[in-house]
């Protein structure tokens, strides 16, 4: 199909014109979905977690076991 040549600048004009707001627009709903969906989901684990009772140890530390006297004398 051949398109008489103004109605063919307006129709590249608007093509750009589009894909310029389609680039806009995505990055700004996107950004907002983004931002609302991982709000969302960092509210629920705060909620879920300021209800657990759980109280955590003072140390994690660990005392290794006691070895014999003489454990470094075979050592390989």
């Amino acid at each position: 199909m051949n398109i008489p040549p103004p109605i063919s600048w307006l129709w590249a004009m608007w093509k750009r014109f589009a894909e310029a707001l389609g680039r806009v627009m995505s990055w700004i709903i996107l950004s907002i979905l983004w931002i609302v969906g991982f709000g969302i989901y960092a509210i629920v684990l705060k909620t879920m977690n300021t209800f657990k009772s759980q109280q955590k140890p003072i140390s994690y530390w660990v005392d290794p076991p006691q070895d014999f006297p003489n454990s470094m004398k075979y050592q390989f």
